[in-house]
Order: structure tokens, then sequence, then C-alpha cells
């Protein structure tokens, strides 16, 4: 394994891009190893879902339904609406899950924690004017303290490096962060929408692994090692007429984040063991998805690197994204302090 004490750069990985390496290589290196145009209508689902975020997330901080209806109205994805079927994720469809949502899922026993996030190059320029979306925060030079909504972190897995030098970084986004006000206790929450019909989704969430480390985020966050601490899943079903909020509480310990991190090592090591072999295999299970065949199912038949990169791009500029600098960065020594294997 190359050894290289102090990256500068990460391959950043998340749970769903580790799922998707699990799913299919060949997927994965298509989604995370190439350049890719802007996206199209598909992702309706997902901004739908990000609409319906913004709102609830809004709500947990401000305890306003009108104002937190505003802000999924803000967010929703007017323009590519045109492109679906049916009216199952309709507008109206949002705002009547979103009142489900704060009257099934009530969280008044709980408040937001607060954490102090660093300034962004625009709010010192505008001397400490505010970009916050819930309200006046608290500035210094350090930072400004915010609700813990939406928080961005990296978990940097030393002793792993990939071939080109990069390191490799957990990333993802904690919906919230609570404290229970009587007992203190601290619980993550994690938004699920959808239009699945089962009943009892127990068995999706009681081992799920994505909120397993936030423990890390939170010890963190508060400053305090995090023994045990509550993931909540709100999972809730998006319908105009009869919507639906199931609340899934499940504790976590040590032994679940030792789990979760073997877990993560695994995946990670796969991943680099394929990119020291410039080879990512195709899935054995077939390229069906959602009764849809796989995006890549034709362009998937070449490993020439050039001509993939001609297929991605059809011509147009590869898409930008700009990456969220992280609230929260974590370092975890993944092998010991014996070193790399």
């Amino acid at each position: 394994m190359t050894e290289l004490s102090d990256p500068t750069e990460y391959l950043s990985l998340s749970y769903s891009s580790l799922n998707l390496a699990d799913t299919c290589m060949r997927k994965f290196e298509f989604n995370k190893l190439y350049p890719r145009r802007p996206r199209d209508s598909d992702a309706f689902a997902a901004d739908v879902g990000t609409a319906l975020h913004h709102g609830y997330q809004d709500f947990l901080v401000n305890q306003d339904l009108e104002k937190a209806i505003w802000e999924l109205m803000k967010s929703y994805p007017y323009g590519s609406e045109f492109y679906q079927r049916t009216d199952e994720r309709s507008l109206e469809a949002c705002i009547s899950t979103l009142e489900e949502m704060t009257h099934d899922a009530n969280m008044t026993e709980w408040e937001i924690i607060n954490i102090k996030r660093p300034l962004t190059n625009a709010e010192r320029e505008a001397n400490n004017d505010s970009f916050n979306r819930f309200g006046p925060p608290i500035f210094d030079e350090s930072g400004v303290v915010v609700p813990a909504i939406e928080v961005p972190f990296a978990l940097r897995l030393k002793g792993i490096v990939l071939p080109d030098g990069r390191g490799v970084e957990f990333t993802g986004f904690m919906d919230a962060a609570l404290r229970h006000r009587a007992t203190g206790d601290v619980r993550t929450m994690d938004i699920k929408t959808h239009r699945r019909t089962l009943v009892d989704a127990t068995p999706k969430y009681k081992f799920d692994g994505q909120q397993v480390p936030y423990g890390i985020v939170l010890e963190h966050l508060t400053g305090n090692p995090v023994e045990e601490f509550e993931v909540l899943y709100l999972d809730t079903y998006i319908d105009l007429v009869t919507p639906r909020v199931q609340l899934y509480p499940f504790r976590k310990d040590p032994d679940d984040l030792q789990e979760w991190l073997v877990n993560t090592v695994l995946q990670v090591q796969r991943i680099q063991r394929a990119a020291e072999m410039d080879y990512f295999p195709r899935t054995n299970g077939g390229c069906m998805s959602w009764n849809r065949p796989c995006y890549f199912l034709d362009v998937c038949e070449s490993r020439d690197k050039e001509a993939i990169t001609e297929w991605m791009l059809m011509g147009e500029a590869p898409e930008q994204r700009p990456r969220e600098s992280p609230w929260i960065i974590a370092e975890i020594d993944v092998f010991g302090s014996e070193g790399n294997a």
C-alpha cells in the first residue's frame, strides 16, 4: 500500500457512492472518475426531496409553518416538473406532506444544537453581512454560530492513498443535530422522502450505516466525547391526499462505529485496488435498476478512456460543481499507530 503522510488532495466518497461501488464498480468509475455534462431532468425526485428538506429544516429552527412552506416553495424544482408524467411529487403534494411532517414529527422536546462554522470569503468581504437562511447569526473572526442543520463534514482516512497520490475522505451532510431539552441526550436526524409503499421500514434502517459516523461529527460539534447517541430516520411518504410520516429511532454505540469503520475501510480498499489495477469490473448481477436499464449500458462496452470521456461530455463542457467546504474535518487513523499494511 502506498504511504503518503499528508495528502493535499482527496477523493471524496459518500454513503451513496460507496453503496454504488458495492452494486457495480464500473458504474462507480463512470460516476466518480470521469467528467460529466450537466445532469438532466432525471434528478427531479432528488430535487423535490431537497425542497422538503429545506422546508422541514426551517420549521425545526423557527417553528413557523408558513415560513417553512415558503422555504419549500423557493427550493421546489419548477423547471423540471414539466418532464414528469404524474403529479405524485407536485408542489401541492409537497406542501401537504410538509404539513404532515410538522404535525407527526413534532420535535418540541428537542432543540437544534448550535455550531460555529468558518466564515466564507463572501461573508468576510461583506463585513459580516448574514448569508444564513435561518436568521441573524453571531459572528466573530473564528466563524459564525448557526444551527446544526445540513452540516457538511469530511472524515479523512489516514493511511489510504490512491495511485495518483490523493488521499480518501468520507464526506456527507448531517441533516440535523438535536439535544433533548430535559435530559441533554443528543440525536442526529436523516430525512428520507420517497414514494415507497413499505408499511414497516425497520429492516431498511435498523442496521443502516449512514448516520453512524455522525457520532464522530457530534464529538467535534459539541466538544465532548459521545459514547452513545440516537439516530432518527424521518421516513416520509410524499402524497397529496395521504402523506405518511414514520419515525425510526435507534441507539448507536462504539461497537456500531467500529463496524462502520471496518466496513468502510474494506470498501475503500477495494476501490484502491481497482485503481491500482486500472480496472473497475462490471457487476455480475445484471444492468437493471428500478426497472430501468443502466444509464451507462452502451458505453460500458468500451475500456477506451478517451472514447468514454467523449461519450460522457457529448461536446459539452464538464459540469463544475462547487465543493462545499466542510464545517467539520476529522482524521481517522484507520490502521492504528503501527502504520499501514
